[in-house]
């Protein structure tokens, strides 16, 4: 038997206290003569062996009560036989999230957990296999090492963009060996990235010891998302989300912005406490159509998320076509007119389904009927991300429309109106009108169409809908709608002879702007470590099908897969670094494709090791303990490596003794 606080034994010498007691107070008797008084002689002398041996009793009991307290204190323990600590398997898990960046009293997280884990290793035994484990999941991390060779590997971790759940460490342990094993857990233990039920749980084979490590602040700025709110070639407008993780005020916080490596603007913001902030950066891109973009702050000590790369592509060339039994010459006019629209036309009953596919925006103009197979391929077209505008004839079969309406989840025509009517309210809310007015309200003394002609609309209640003009009776003239990847442009009046709306300012600006909308934004940018396919649009068919993604002394072949008719690249745990790459086909340059790390670790408010203790008490968890900074390493491991500890059986037995010695007093005393 071992002892974890020897010292204590030198409080042994106390149980001398009640052996002096009792020697001292022993009793002599004086020997007083009766004339005949043999029988009360032998009572006496047989009450006083028995009182005597009571005594001895006693003291015994006392002094085993306080040998027993003793022992509780000094915490004695079996040890593991020379066998069963040969075999010992001891893992050290090191947490080199970005996070761990972050600095305390004593410096940078990172250097003090690799000083923690050496010291770790320092006080186990050299016969002990380790295994050192990083979040990076290394094939040499498989791999036992030595003491020297753990300290070399510790030694040499530099951060990862990898944030590892509990059960991830512990499956990667058990792949590794399915022995009973020891996990030395060193984290900063982030909120926002462990769940304290998760990464405190009990697992037979492993005993758990959670080493916190704790910051000074929370103080962390971060970048979190961008999108477009418009974006042309005149006027592109970016939002940016920051926001402010701290506990205090941030002013001054200077927000870059550059395209293709040159700056464009900047604002300079401040931010309360845990605000999240919405920007907007404008600027103006010409004659470039691969656009790179950065947005940038200043803040240490936490800087993977000062940056936020995106790219994506100007479509110089959109595809626009109408569909027809009799040409709409003012939309020929328009279109044919504009340097980057292709227009083509094609009449309902000669179509071409293949360049159909091909099309951003297709108009389905005054069409009397449609086919089943014409609706299956334009519902088919708006699902997979086309856009489509509906003008309606003024001699409709109305069952074949609204079975086409249907398909596509607008409203559904109904009865026919001829009273004359005007446009009265415009939705300047809706993209299309991006750019197009000064405010967002118009002059009283503008003049809008006047309608002759329209259809009522159903009101049915499941269809999302967005009114984009409104007549003065309140009837719709122009709708918007969504379908999955596609969108939907509805009038309810023809356009030759319905109204007079061709001949209207606000024509041009409807359909041109329908035309710009349907060019799809391109995702701006791909998170690291998610897994996501990118999809490939500006492949050439005549090279082979091997992509390369290049950036700065990289170059990656990107696994390529061909699911649903489109073909898509696939990057999982390829990509290591935040950057633009270029996406090329063999030499060929095909697009910028950018990619960021996950904003999930931003926010740095930990738990603290008050927190894990009180969980693990309260819950009752086994084989877990917490690391704590009130102990020395070498205690901590020698609480670690008992497998049966005493120190609870000795405080029963001390409560034991304590009871005979409280009933042998009563039994002298009765």
């Amino acid at each position: 038997m071992r002892y974890q606080n020897p010292q204590f034994l030198y409080f042994l010498f106390v149980i001398a206290i009640p052996i002096l007691i009792h020697l001292f107070n022993l009793k002599k008797y004086k020997t007083v003569y009766f004339s005949n008084v043999s029988f009360l002689k032998k009572i006496k002398s047989e009450k006083r062996k028995r009182n005597h041996l009571k005594q001895i009793l006693i003291l015994i009991s006392r002094v085993l009560t306080i040998s027993a307290i003793i022992l509780v204190f000094s915490k004695p323990y079996s040890p593991l036989s020379e066998n069963e600590h040969a075999r010992l398997n001891t893992f050290i898990y090191i947490d080199n999230s970005f996070s761990m960046d972050d600095i305390s009293r004593n410096g940078r997280l990172l250097d003090i957990a690799k000083e923690k884990s050496i010291k770790i290793l320092e006080n186990l035994d050299n016969n002990n296999n380790f295994w050192i484990i990083t979040n990076d999941f290394t094939s040499t991390e498989n791999i036992s090492k030595n003491k020297e060779e753990s300290k070399k590997y510790i030694l040499n971790i530099n951060n990862s963009s990898k944030n590892r759940k509990k059960s991830e460490i512990i499956d990667k342990i058990k792949s590794i060996n399915t022995n009973h094993s020891t996990l030395f857990l060193v984290s900063d233990f982030q909120k926002s990235s462990s769940n304290i039920s998760k990464f405190i749980s009990e697992d037979s084979l492993i005993k758990t010891v959670l080493v916190p490590l704790e910051k000074d602040l929370n103080n962390n700025i971060s970048i979190d998302s961008c999108y477009f709110k418009n974006n042309s070639e005149n006027n592109s407008i970016l939002s940016a989300l920051i926001t402010n993780h701290s506990n205090s005020k941030k002013e001054e916080i200077v927000v870059k912005l550059e395209i293709n490596k040159q700056h464009k603007t900047q604002q300079v913001i401040s931010l309360l406490s845990k605000e999240t902030k919405e920007i907007d950066l404008n600027f103006i891109t010409k004659n470039t159509s691969n656009i790179r973009g950065i947005i940038s702050i200043e803040d240490h000590p936490i800087s993977f998320d000062n940056k936020l790369f995106f790219s994506y592509q100007i479509e110089n060339n959109i595809k626009v076509c109408q569909i027809y039994e009799t040409e709409n010459y003012n939309i020929k006019k328009l279109f044919s007119s504009e340097e980057n629209i292709q227009y083509s036309s094609q009449n309902i009953n000669q179509l071409d389904i293949n360049t159909l596919k091909k099309q951003k925006l297709i108009l389905i103009n005054e069409v009397t009927d449609f086919s089943s197979g014409f609706i299956s391929t334009i519902q088919s077209y708006i699902e997979e991300g086309g856009s489509v505008c509906i003008i309606p004839c003024k001699e409709m079969n109305s069952e074949a429309y609204n079975s086409f309406l249907s398909s596509i989840n607008t409203n559904l025509f109904l009865n026919n109106s001829d009273i004359e009517t005007k446009i009265s309210e415009l939705n300047l809310n809706h993209p299309i009108f991006n750019n197009v007015f000064s405010s967002k309200q118009l002059r009283d003394d503008i003049d809008l169409a006047s309608v002759y002609n329209y259809y009522h609309l159903n009101n049915k209640t499941t269809v999302l809908k967005e009114s984009i003009y409104k007549l003065e009776n309140g009837d719709d003239f122009l709708n918007y709608y969504t379908n999955k990847k596609g969108e939907i442009y509805l009038f309810t009046s023809p356009l030759s002879e319905g109204n007079n709306f061709s001949k209207h300012a606000l024509f041009v600006t409807t359909l041109y702007n329908m035309a710009l909308h349907s060019v799809k934004s391109d995702i701006l940018y791909y998170t690291i470590n998610k897994k996501s396919d990118i999809k490939l649009k500006n492949t050439n068919p005549q090279l082979e099908n091997i992509y390369h993604l290049k950036a700065e002394n990289i170059d990656i072949i990107a696994d390529y897969l061909h699911k649903s008719n489109s073909a898509f690249l696939s990057t999982h745990n390829q990509i290591k670094n935040a950057n633009h790459y270029e996406l090329t086909q063999e030499d060929q340059l095909l697009q910028f494709i950018s990619f960021n790390y996950s904003r999930e670790e931003s926010n740095t408010e930990q738990y603290k090791e008050e927190d894990i203790t009180n969980y693990i008490s309260s819950n009752n968890i086994k084989n877990v303990s917490v690391f704590s900074e009130n102990n020395t390493i070498i205690e901590s491991i020698k609480e670690l490596e008992n497998n049966k500890e005493y120190w609870k059986l000795f405080v029963l037995l001390s409560l034991v003794f304590i009871t005979i010695e409280i009933l042998l007093i009563k039994k002298i005393q009765s």
